[in-house]
């Protein structure tokens, strides 16, 4: 066998080779007939005949056009004329020279051989200017996307006559990068500036975000503006428009400006689900009206997105009660700013997936998209989940784009399809804040999402000030194949100085795994399992509390915390409208050195916003009790002052038995009433004036402190907030109302970075 499939490899290469001499003694004959080639000096003739087709047996003065056109458009000569000479085609072509050799000068940012392979990728071979002019700009196009705006690129040539040859000689002027200073959004009435700017990829740096990159990228813009086009499509706004102005400033940096017209908003009138081939029972029809009924309840506007999620879930009750091959078609009927909806549920044939096959994942691994992909080879595939498939995908934030495609084998098998282009998903942030509470402060963090292509993210995060050393590291990733929580692995060293308020210092080490996963869009859980090391040391043994005092050294502790986060605030540093509930519960085990706890939190906030006009109120409860009826150590108990109840310092209001030996209490409740006012209209960057009233209580202890009246404390007072180029910036002058004679007050509050 093998010798017989030696002997037909040589019959195919010789028939092969009989058909090429074939071809070439037929453009000779043919070049004899009918063709005189001159001026090809270093074109062979039969190279340039072989691009000719269709040639008539006879001289036709319009195949002379035709062979015209052909020879330009194969950029090999800059000059071609055809006369007609003994009843022959005269083909006079003049070449164009041959590149030798590319000479690069100035360039930084590109090397040479990356010039030179985009030169080879866009077929440069030769000195014309249709190629030439493409280079430069492509070149130029590269550039921009690192925000080089001014790039100009000159070139001469040496010219070798005996080989028609040339060495080009590329000037390569770079300029400065381009920055952006200001992004400026306007005709948003519905639609915060700040959301705005949260979604878009451009950015602009300040003091608390200065290795954030604001270079101005062209592309970037365009892409920024579908962004927020599909943004307030999701929100109802179907007619939306969107401009984009560029203005330069002589600085080398631009203003970008987005201009708005919102147009009015849909509203979703009716959403009804259709089964005419009676795929589904009465009761999972009856249960899936119930849910349309429920989400109609809480979603007025018209959002695209809102209908996907509640397509996915329709799914998921129709795949749950045994039905597999279907498919949901989705409708849409405008009307008068209304929209209805129509699901139409079909069955379809089942198609089954032979291949599935990445491309573009140069970095990331396999592993890591299939596991979002929720089929395998073999698996039977339809329509809507191409689409899942894709939005899983870009959830993740690990590629550019994402396209999944079919291609058809037969009638039942598909391959599948999947190209990703990957994007940069390390961060690396710093930052600094400065106030009267927290004096000097530095933040650092580096945040990588694919660490090693694993789709693993790493989180580190250093941040020092006046009376806090903090250092902490977390990585996190996928749980399992089966579902989408995450797990977390943890180590975080903080050391603490409590001197001047509670005469102790404490140097803290704990490492822990967690879980978390998404239970809606807005709604998430955590749980987290903590091994902690505790190291109290004493700055003043006669101010410091007794439970302090008898915990002097190393503690352990075994933690189990319980977090359930809702949040629908606004993207972006100020917080404007949406609500916000946190509960967290903490459990140290009765195995830790202090014979354990159980302590809980729940932080209310509330946010509306009209016409500028800001209206918030907030809430925190807390409560602790010990599991062995002991005191209950000073930095697990509550605290009061500060940023939850302005006019009183940090550990200034509450149970204490000395200045320098506050206790805090087991049992907390405090509320913020604000209201703020924008002073500059729609500007980047803006300033807010605010009037506010906090009240705050802080009661019990198992032992009493010297100063424990469990009194209700509360304040008034008013500030301004200025969000400059350098970052937030706050003054708020607070004045109590109710205190005690022993509270530390702090009527001035000034802050840098921090200042809610």
């Amino acid at each position: 066998m093998k010798k017989l499939n030696k002997i037909y490899q040589k019959l195919n290469y010789i028939l092969i080779s009989l058909l090429v001499c074939f071809s070439i003694c037929k453009a000779v004959i043919a070049s004899d007939n009918l063709f005189i080639i001159q001026g090809n000096n270093f074109t062979d003739s039969n190279v340039i005949i072989s691009l000719l087709k269709n040639i008539p047996q006879n001289l036709d003065e319009e195949y002379s056009n035709e062979i015209i056109k052909v020879l330009n458009e194969s950029n090999l000569f800059s000059d071609v004329r055809v006369k007609f000479l003994d009843n022959k085609y005269n083909i006079i072509v003049q070449e164009y020279p041959n590149i030798r050799k590319m000479y690069f000068d100035n360039n930084e940012r590109l090397e040479d051989e990356e010039l030179r392979v985009i030169a080879s990728e866009l077929d440069l071979v030769n000195l014309n200017n249709q190629s030439l002019n493409l280079f430069i700009n492509e070149t130029k196009k590269i550039y921009e996307s690192f925000g080089y705006n001014n790039i100009e690129i000159e070139y001469y040539e040496k010219y070798y006559e005996k080989t028609n040859t040339v060495d080009l000689f590329f000037n390569i002027s770079e300029g400065e990068i381009t920055k952006i200073n200001k992004i400026i959004v306007n005709g948003n009435k519905s639609i915060l500036a700040d959301d705005i700017r949260e979604i878009i990829t451009s950015k602009t740096k300040s003091i608390i975000n200065i290795f954030a990159n604001n270079n101005f990228k062209p592309i970037n813009i365009e892409r920024d503006k579908y962004t927020i086009i599909n943004y307030y499509k999701n929100n109802g706004f179907l007619d939306v428009n969107v401009e984009t102005q560029i203005e330069y400033l002589k600085s080398n940096k631009v203003n970008i400006y987005f201009i708005i017209n919102e147009g009015e908003i849909f509203s979703l009138s009716a959403l009804r689900i259709i089964d005419e081939n009676n795929i589904l029972k009465p009761r999972v029809i009856d249960y899936i009206n119930d849910k349309i009924d429920t989400f109609l309840l809480n979603q007025t506007f018209f959002s695209m997105e809102r209908i996907q999620e509640i397509k996915k879930e329709i799914s998921s009750i129709i795949i749950n009660n045994g039905v597999d091959y279907f498919e949901i078609s989705l409708y849409e009927k405008k009307e008068n700013k209304n929209v209805e909806v129509l699901f139409q549920v079909n069955s379809i044939t089942p198609k089954y997936t032979n291949q599935i096959n990445i491309i573009g994942n140069s970095r990331t691994y396999d592993y890591v998209i299939r596991r979002e992909l929720g089929i395998v080879e073999g698996d039977s595939v339809y329509q809507n989940q191409i689409q899942e498939i894709r939005e899983k995908l870009i959830s993740l934030q690990l590629f550019e784009s994402v396209e999944v495609k079919e291609e058809v084998l037969d009638e039942d098998k598909v391959n599948i399809i999947i190209e990703v282009e990957e994007k940069q998903t390390g961060t690396f942030n710093a930052g600094v804040s400065l106030g009267t509470l927290d004096g000097f402060a530095i933040v650092t963090g580096l945040r990588e999402r694919n660490f090693y292509g694993t789709g693993r993210s790493l989180d580190f995060l250093i941040n020092t000030s006046d009376d806090k050393n903090q250092f902490k590291l977390i990585t996190t990733d996928r749980l399992s194949y089966e579902n989408d929580a995450n797990i977390s692995y943890s180590i975080n060293y903080k050391q603490e100085d409590f001197s001047n308020a509670s005469s102790y210092k404490l140097d803290t080490l704990s490492s822990g795994v967690g879980i978390n996963y998404k239970l809606n869009k807005n709604l998430f859980h955590y749980i987290d399992l903590e091994y902690v090391l505790k190291d109290y040391s004493i700055t003043n043994s006669t101010s410091v509390s007794n439970s302090i005092l008898s915990s002097s050294g190393k503690n352990i502790s075994y933690l189990i915390k319980n977090n359930f986060r809702f949040s629908t605030l606004n993207r972006g540093f100020i917080s404007k409208k949406g609500n916000y509930l946190n509960f967290n519960n903490t459990l140290e085990t009765p195995t830790s050195s202090n014979n354990g706890f159980m302590r809980n939190i729940l932080t209310l906030k509330k946010y509306y916003n009209k016409n500028n006009h800001i209206f918030s109120a907030q809430a925190k409860l807390g409560n602790i009790i010990s599991l062995s009826n002991n005191d209950i150590l000073t930095d697990d108990k509550f605290a009061l002052g500060g940023r939850w109840l302005r006019g009183f310092d940090s550990y200034g209001a509450g149970p204490r038995n000395s200045r320098t030996s506050y206790v805090g209490g087991n049992n907390l409740a405090v509320t913020k009433f604000d209201y703020s006012y924008e002073l500059t209209k729609n500007s980047n960057f803006p300033i807010y004036i605010n009037f506010f009233n906090d009240y705050g209580l802080l009661w019990e202890n198992k032992t009493t402190p010297t100063n424990s009246d469990n009194s209700l404390r509360s304040s008034a007072g008013f500030g301004f907030r200025y969000y400059s180029p350098v970052g937030p910036i706050g003054f708020t002058w607070g004045f109590p109302l109710m205190d005690e004679e022993y509270d530390i007050k702090r009527m001035f509050l000034f802050s840098v970075g921090n200042i809610d």
